[in-house]
């Protein structure tokens, strides 16, 4: 019965199952009490059944799938399940999250100077290119703190955020996700360079003319260095507001055009 399984309810009609919180140890038990409440919920109409199963507790996926759960996502420590109860209404359960998200860092100098890094992948497979600083944004963060965060890890200048200068979109990325690749204006706070000697080969103020000319420059980057100078000379910019959420619960960052503004 669904009174002895540990449940909560989301706002889309589902039924949320931790089996870290449950409470019943004989998996017998716990089984006959899953079952019955399927049932359950499905009189009650409930749509989505979710179960949380951690890497202890695997040797119950089995059983799992037995009774119609799916694998939705994994992560390190836990997987996670899935069941589509109504029998009359298409699956309407989403998938996982489908994007990675990169952020680059454009620092320049007041001598015009773009910050610019090999990393040491590029020196052991003679690959000539010069590459903005930038990574993988962690879980939770903003765009603007991905930036900050790895232009310092991989180059040690502090800067801060001034905008977004543009992003890339592609698909079939790795494991054949799409990935976005933010480009953020920020201002260098500090100008000496102290690499990271793990990730960074080399790393250097270079004239952004030198940059732009190089042949060895991805297109994106090349473009990115045209955007930036549409920046300075139209004041058109990718800035960022806090705006209320919809449950007006907390303030959420929105991007937007910030035309003929003053940069900060």
């Amino acid at each position: 019965m669904a009174s002895a399984i540990v449940f909560k309810s989301d706002r889309f009609g589902g039924v949320l199952v931790d089996m870290a919180e449950q409470t019943c140890t004989n998996l017998d038990d716990f089984f006959r009490h899953i079952k019955e409440a399927i049932v359950e919920w499905k009189n009650a109409d409930k749509r989505g059944l979710w179960i949380t199963v951690q890497t202890e507790q695997s040797s119950l996926i089995p059983k799992l799938t037995d009774l119609g759960f799916d694998f939705h996502h994994a992560k390190p420590g836990l997987v996670c399940l899935t069941k589509w109860l109504p029998e009359n209404i298409p699956n309407h359960i989403p998938g996982y999250a489908n994007h990675f998200l990169g952020v680059g860092g454009f620092v320049v100098n007041t001598l015009g100077q773009l910050l610019v890094i090999r990393e040491q992948y590029h020196v052991k497979n003679n690959i000539a290119t010069w590459k903005l600083p930038g990574g993988l944004a962690d879980a939770g963060e903003e765009i603007s703190e991905t930036a900050i965060r790895e232009v310092l890890e991989e180059t040690g200048v502090e800067t801060e955020f001034v905008c977004v200068i543009g992003y890339r979109h592609m698909h079939n990325y790795r494991h054949g996700c799409s990935d976005f690749y933010h480009v953020c204006l920020l201002k260098p706070l500090t100008t000496e360079i102290r690499p990271c000697p793990l990730e960074i080969a080399e790393c250097k103020w270079m004239d952004l003319e030198e940059y732009e000319a190089a042949d060895s420059i991805a297109d994106v980057n090349k473009y990115i260095v045209r955007k930036y100078r549409d920046i300075i000379s139209t004041g058109n910019f990718i800035g960022v507001d806090k705006v209320l959420s919809f449950d007006k619960k907390l303030l959420q960052n929105v991007y937007s055009v910030h035309a003929g503004s003053k940069l900060a």
